[in-house]
Order: C-alpha cells, then structure tokens, then sequence
C-alpha cells in the first residue's frame, strides 16, 4: 500500500465538474518512439503506462459497467486529494475511490489490513476512468436488509442524524439514509424536536417511497409490535419517573415513562384532582408506581398509581418470585400423569406442563432447573433445564 500526501494542482476526479483534458492524443508514431503524455496528478501516468502496456491491450472502458459491484485491491491512498486508487481484482482496472465514499477507517488500508473490498461503479469516463464507491455498495446490501425487515416485521437501531421539513433523517448502520416522520418518532407527542437529534432509536420500516427511494421509519410501529415482550420488563415494585404526554384531561393524566411506555392515572389517584390539574401542562414530570396491566382486546392497559400500596397484591407477589428466582436453579419433581414438572419455592408449587417427548429427553440429563424469566402480568414462569 503506497501512501502519499503530494499536493495536486488540480483534480483528475472532479465530481462536480468532471473536467478531462481529452484534446492531448498521442499517435501510433509517438508511442513508438517513447513521448509520454505529462500529468500532474501523480498516478495518472502509472494508470496511462498500464493501460497501454500489453498486459492491458485489450482492455477499453467498457470491460467495467456503472451500477455493477466488483471486488477490488486498495493500492495507494492521498490525502491531499482524499482519493483512494484501488484495482478490480479480475482486470486491473483502476478505479478512484473518494474518501467520503469508503465508510471504514482508513487506518486498516495503512497497516495493510482490507485492502480488498467491494465497490460500486457510479462514474466512467470514456478515457477508463472509472468512480467507485465502498459505501454505495454496502447500500445495495442495506437496502435489501430493510427489505427483510419490512416484510418480517423485524425492528432495528437507527441514528438520527438531521430535522427536516415533516420528521427527521436518520442513518441505518452508518450508510443508508432513512426518513422518520416526526408523528411516528416517539411514542407520544414530540415537543422539543431538537433534543431527538444524535439519539439511536429502535424502529420499524412502515414503507418504502418507490419514487424516491427512501424507506419509511416509525418508533410507534415498533411500539405497537414489541409490546408483548417489552410489558414483561415492567417492574410493580419500582418508583418509576414519567412525563405528561398530553394536558390533564377530565378523567385524569397520561403519563409515558421509560420512553417507551403509556400509563393513565386515573383522577380519583388525587385529593383535589380539579385544583390540581389546573397546574399541570405537558412535558411536567410526575413519580408513581405500576398499579396494574391489563388486556383489553390485543391492547394492554398499564394502570398507575401514586401509592404504593394500591399496586395488585398478586402482581406484586409474582414481582417478589422474580426478584427470588430469576436465574436462579431448582430442583424439580415430576408429574407424569400430567407429562409436568413441579418446582417448590417458599413451601409452593410451580407447575410447568412439557410435551412428553421433551420431558423425557431432559429428565436423565439434567437433575436442576434454571428459572429463566418470571412473568408477573401473565403469571408465568419459564425455565430451562441445567445441570448446575
């Protein structure tokens, strides 16, 4: 790897003028006799030497096509012009690659290390010249990967990078640009857009704009979808800190915590709940526990409160058990008569229920359980065999 900090008059890969002195042509005579065809970029007579040299002849600026991804060998690198010169593997052709388009460090092409990657070709000239892009390739991959997410209803991390008209843009893996509408970039209403930028936020795709090639972001989507898994995090015994989402109403007040989640207290949680909802607005934070969750339709309802004691005594008592048990191990007794197995905890049975099959290919191997996960909404408990 050569690496060079020369100064350069001008630059050969202009992208916004794309300026090529083409009037300078050499003729079959000349080549005979040596005349060289002086550039003041360093490389330039390197790439005109292999270009003319027999082990080229054949080659044209047609042996490599714009839009198409090759394998390619970094050769030198300058820093004045911020340009990587690389090599397609299989041809030799040269290929210029801009600093701003290779999305890795360029300290691993120092010490010789990825020197071989894929770029896409998104300029020629009709001299050979050929612009490629690390990052533009790895775009082609991210988008498919998006794809996959659209169409499994998978979530992911994204970096918002920039408020525009109408949401924000963000960044998928450091490479692809998205658009996150500003009503779907948090779970309730955004009130100070400004504090959203620089954050990494889990979301869903919610769709592809065809015309623009843009993927469409939302945080509510991935709320609506996650939420039968992450309402199994909340704790009834924590004093938990929320924000008003909206003004008080006449019921009483929602409250979104965790930056996730949406809990009502209901009014009758206050002395004086007309006096005092006359000074609450949004945005005032307020402490309380998790009263209750519970289902209506595919919906779950979180129910706050501002004491304690009113929080469910059964869903407290299943918090206890988790606090107790969760990645702790136990042994257990077995009911065939029901293919199931028992664990006791404080002088009370746990029943668990297993297909036959997986009870009798468990029970030789490993004499304890392991308490996995503890679900107090549900009022669940899973496990997983261990030898320990």
């Amino acid at each position: 790897m050569e690496i060079t900090n020369q100064e350069f008059d001008f630059n050969l890969f202009d992208l916004e003028k794309s300026k090529y002195n083409t009037s300078v042509k050499l003729t079959n005579s000349d080549r005979k006799a040596g005349v060289k065809i002086y550039c003041k970029e360093a490389y330039a007579q390197d790439v005109y030497d292999k270009l003319m040299s027999d082990d080229f002849s054949d080659f044209s600026a047609k042996d490599l096509k714009v839009g198409q991804i090759y394998k390619v060998l970094a050769k030198t690198i300058y820093f004045s012009s911020e340009m990587i010169i690389a090599e397609e593997i299989n041809s030799g052709a040269p290929i210029s690659i801009p600093f701003k388009e290779y999305s890795k460090s360029l300290d691993s092409l120092q010490t010789g290390e990825g020197l071989e990657f894929f770029a896409l070709i998104y300029k020629s000239s009709a001299d050979g010249e050929y612009l490629g892009s690390e990052k533009k390739c790895l775009g082609v991959s991210y988008k498919q990967e998006l794809f996959d997410h659209l169409e499994n209803n998978t979530w992911f991390d994204v970096k918002i990078t920039k408020l525009i008209k109408g949401g924000y843009l963000a960044i998928y893996k450091n490479t692809l640009e998205c658009f996150i509408p500003g009503s779907h970039a948090a779970a309730n209403i955004i009130h100070n857009f400004s504090e959203m930028l620089g954050k990494t936020i889990t979301v869903m795709v919610d769709n592809y704009d065809r015309a623009n090639d843009l993927f469409i972001l939302s945080y509510k989507k991935y709320v609506a979808n996650s939420m039968s898994v992450m309402i199994t995090e909340v704790r009834f015994d924590k004093l938990y800190t929320g924000r008003l989402t909206n003004k008080p109403y006449d019921f009483g007040i929602f409250v979104e915590f965790e930056n996730y989640y949406t809990g009502l207290i209901h009014k009758s949680e206050f002395e004086n709940y007309e006096e005092v909802s006359k000074n609450m607005k949004t945005g005032d934070e307020i402490s309380f526990y998790v009263k209750d969750v519970t289902m209506k339709g595919n919906q779950y309802r979180i129910v706050l409160t501002l004491k304690q004691e009113q929080v469910n005594s059964d869903k407290l008592n299943w918090e206890k058990l988790r606090e107790r048990t969760e990645n702790q191990s136990f042994e257990y007794s077995i009911d065939r008569s029901k293919n199931s197995i028992k664990i006791q905890i404080d002088d009370k049975d746990y029943e668990v229920s297993l297909r036959k099959k997986d009870l009798d290919a468990n029970l030789s191997q490993f004499p304890r359980v392991r308490v996995s996960k503890v679900d107090p909404i549900n009022r669940q408990l899973n496990f997983e065999f261990t030898g320990e």
